[in-house]
């Protein structure tokens, strides 16, 4: 993971992360209570692993994973999603929220693109992380097309399918200049020695 690697989580906002486990977690249970088959949603959970991952390394790194308020917003989380998941909780309420999961996770991703930009810097951003989720989008449109038809779902799918190439583009851009940059700082480092000399 880029993350771990860099040992930094510049770039990345938390707000992103979250309002996408948010999106992710909605689509996920509305799918899981309407009883769709599994196949329709399978990368929802594995996406959801992903950005645990993901959000635990940038809180560690940032130095508030061990803040109060971190374990207590896990806390009702995953009750949330255990009270939805046994039905605890009304079904109704997820087909209330499943329309607010395209523009949250639009909004995530906005904020990716946005981080990105205001850092120029995408060295935490793993570009092949956001292939896949290019090409899972749009698998998930005609699955869910030939499966379900479900027009809220087939809107979520397409708009995230757009916005998670825009975050594609803009990593691959701030990686390529990123790149650019270090091969002048190096060219100006050796010029500099050569005068020395």
């Amino acid at each position: 993971m880029h993350i771990k690697k860099k040992q930094s989580g510049e770039g990345i906002y938390i707000q992103a992360m979250l309002m996408e486990i948010i999106g992710f977690s909605i689509v996920t249970l509305y799918n899981f209570t309407s009883k769709y088959s599994v196949m329709t949603y399978l990368e929802y959970p594995i996406i959801l692993m992903q950005v645990y991952i993901m959000l635990y390394y940038v809180l560690k790194f940032n130095g508030i994973i061990s803040k109060p308020f971190v374990s207590l917003g896990a806390l009702v989380y995953f009750a949330a999603v255990i009270g939805f998941g046994l039905e605890i909780l009304p079904k109704e309420m997820l087909s209330y929220s499943i329309p607010f999961c395209t523009p949250i996770n639009g909004f995530a991703k906005i904020t990716y693109m946005y981080g990105i930009i205001k850092s120029a810097n995408a060295n935490a951003v793993s570009t092949t992380t956001w292939i896949i989720s290019v090409l899972t989008n749009v698998a998930r449109l005609f699955t869910v097309y030939v499966d379900s038809a479900d027009v809220k779902l087939m809107i979520n799918f397409l708009v995230s399918t757009v916005l998670s190439f825009g975050v594609l583009s803009t990593a691959l851009y701030y990686k390529s200049g990123a790149s650019n940059v270090d091969t002048k700082k190096d060219i100006k480092k050796s010029n500099s020695h050569q005068h020395k000399d």
